[in-house]
């Protein structure tokens, strides 16, 4: 009998403990919880500085365009040649080509505006049918397409330079367009972000006016910039060089003006007058 009694006073025991442990667990991960979620005075200040709910704030779009003529010209160009392997018809390409870039050089345009666009080089097919009357693939050369740019500040040249290019072997024209260089186009956005940001106030102080608020501050600005290309006309082309070399004497190639846009987006701070 006591046997019994002290067995179920072990038993009584262990199970006490068992769920005094489980209990302190439970405490000690309710108050890691409570501390990790806990959120410092630091960081309320700094949500508090930085999305102020009570902050007043206009959201505005203002923008600006000017036009400018071009001041780069740039042709593309080419030779085009094939052959019974790829050798030869790299031989032939090569040989025309360098005529090609030796009669612009002759003519004014430095090497370092001559760069090499688009080079090609693949097998030609022919479709045999045999006794059987089954069409077959039977490689019959290989054609070698080798594209130069061509580029200069003198505008007006366009027909002189497929002219001088054509007449030394050149037989493909692909595209004839007009842009602002670099440094040009970069002046004209600067000078149309000013521009575009008042504009922007402009409408800011308008849309306030019947709120009966005012612009007391900037809180963001973002600048986008956007070119709106006037002429880009493809002329892809392949053609007997005797023909095309007289006809390109007198056809007119003429340029327009570009149109540069530059956008801002304008967030005001705001208050009553």
């Amino acid at each position: 009998m006591d046997a019994r009694i002290n067995i179920v006073v072990i038993v009584v025991v262990v199970f006490v403990l068992a769920f005094a442990v489980t209990l302190t667990q439970y405490e000690n991960q309710a108050i890691s919880q409570d501390t990790e979620f806990e959120i410092s005075d630091e960081l309320i200040t700094h949500w508090l500085e930085k999305y102020d709910p009570s902050e007043q704030t206009i959201s505005v779009t203002g923008s600006a365009t000017a036009s400018s003529e071009p001041d780069t010209l740039i042709v593309v160009l080419g030779v085009e040649s094939e052959g019974k392997t790829a050798n030869d018809s790299l031989s032939k390409n090569s040989i025309s080509l360098n005529s090609v870039i030796s009669s612009l050089t002759s003519s004014g345009i430095s090497e370092d505006n001559i760069q090499t666009s688009n080079f090609r080089i693949y097998p030609l097919y022919d479709s045999i049918q045999d006794s059987n009357g089954n069409y077959q693939q039977i490689l019959i050369g290989y054609r070698v397409s080798n594209i130069l740019s061509v580029q200069t500040e003198k505008i007006d040249s366009a027909g002189n330079i497929i002219d001088a290019a054509v007449s030394s072997g050149a037989n493909r024209v692909d595209n004839v367009f007009f842009q602002l260089s670099d440094d040009k186009s970069q002046k004209i956005s600067d000078d149309l972000i000013a521009n575009a940001i008042r504009d922007a106030t402009q409408k800011a102080q308008k849309a306030l006016v019947p709120l009966e608020q005012k612009i007391v501050g900037v809180k963001t600005i973002v600048i986008h910039d956007n070119a709106m290309l006037y002429y880009d006309a493809p002329m892809r082309s392949s053609f007997d060089g005797l023909a095309m070399e007289s006809s390109m004497k007198s056809a007119p190639i003429l340029s327009g003006d570009e149109e540069i846009r530059t956008d801002v987006s304008v967030v005001f701070y705001i208050t009553s007058e």
